[in-house]
């Protein structure tokens, strides 16, 4: 963890102690490092969106953080808004999207700390996702706050400590995520097979921009939906479904001109997946559940044109918690795998 026994990252505008807010799993966690205790500290400039774009290669409407602060070496704070609905899950938003945004703000702080500038992509390869808030919650109403510390640990890898709370400072889940760290010039070498011009029409025959119809183009945020699974089929104790072929409107700001299926795009199938097979096997269609815990561990990426075909099988259960092992897959190539434990509130 490196000399983080005094941190510098803090929560503006944090009413009283988190540390009477902090959960055991918290202190876990965090250990010695303390990412709220310094409520105090001076925060440096805003980072905009153009600074960043420089450093990572997501763009919006992917990216969807604001008011990214650097706060510390490779430690950074941030606005994190709740886009979609959270369903079955009684959290103030759901797991998938924090994995979401969580991972792009850890792709944010390692690239303060890479050991070479330039523009870079951060692949993330495994994430390890924990609720720490106790019982059901409603949807947040406001941005959350987030904040991520990152370090490289090789030439090639880095790793990001992250962590979601309420804008009062209650922390909700923390995701750990290591990356995959590839220049642009090496992401275009072993990727130029998937390169797709996303303009198929000519600009001629298009209308001219500032139009109504170029204005609702540029609104539509396919991530503001879950991903739309489709033939589900059940055996026993395992659900299937599949989603695509996938569109390059589907992975929008993931990334440009090489359109791939992003790893929370794939966590949020998979749990849904998992949350849809835990109501049937209680019995209960309008059940809710929390996500208590999960990992996630990418193979391989799913390019815009693919089918991807996602399963969830139920490995377990001790009282109120399910375990589950999902997967999704390409045509029998493994794109990823996740265990995922839901908490049963019904």
């Amino acid at each position: 963890m490196g000399n983080a026994y005094e941190s510098s990252l803090a929560v503006p505008e944090s009413p009283g102690s988190i540390s009477a807010l902090a959960t055991p799993a918290l202190a876990t966690l965090w250990g010695d490092w303390r990412p709220f205790a310094m409520a105090g500290a001076r925060l440096h400039e805003e980072l905009s969106r153009p600074e960043l774009y420089a450093r990572i290669c997501v763009r919006d409407p992917y990216f969807a953080l604001s008011g990214v602060r650097v706060v510390g070496d490779g430690e950074l704070t941030a606005w994190v808004p709740v886009e979609q609905e959270p369903g079955a899950e009684a959290s103030p938003i759901n797991a998938a999207e924090v994995g979401r945004h969580l991972a792009i703000l850890g792709s944010c702080a390692a690239s303060l700390v890479n050991p070479k500038e330039g523009q870079h992509y951060y692949l993330a390869r495994r994430a390890r996702l924990e609720r720490l808030h106790e019982g059901p919650l409603p949807r947040a109403t406001e941005p959350l706050r987030g904040t991520a510390r990152a370090e490289f640990r090789e030439r090639r890898t880095a790793t990001a400590h992250t962590l979601l709370a309420s804008a009062q400072g209650q922390p909700l889940f923390s995701l750990e995520v290591d990356y995959n760290v590839l220049s642009a010039a090496a992401f275009l070498r072993l990727f130029q097979g998937a390169r797709q011009d996303l303009r198929r029409e000519p600009r001629a025959e298009r209308e001219p921009r500032g139009t109504p119809a170029d204005f609702t183009a540029l609104r539509q945020n396919p991530h503001r939906r879950s991903p739309p699974l489709h033939g589900h089929e059940r055996d026993g104790e395992c659900l299937r479904a599949t989603m695509g072929p996938l569109s390059a409107e589907l992975c929008k700001g993931h990334f440009a001109m090489h359109p791939v299926l992003p790893v929370a795009v794939v966590m949020s199938g998979l749990s849904g997946l998992a949350g849809t097979l835990l109501r049937q096997l209680v019995g209960n269609a309008s059940a809710r559940y929390l996500v208590s815990r999960g990992e996630v561990r990418a193979e391989s990426l799913a390019h815009a044109g693919e089918t991807v075909t996602f399963g969830a099988h139920r490995q377990g259960v001790a009282g109120r918690d399910h375990r589950f092992y999902c997967w999704a897959s390409v045509e029998g190539r493994l794109v990823g795998v996740m265990e995922l434990t839901l908490t049963c509130l019904e």
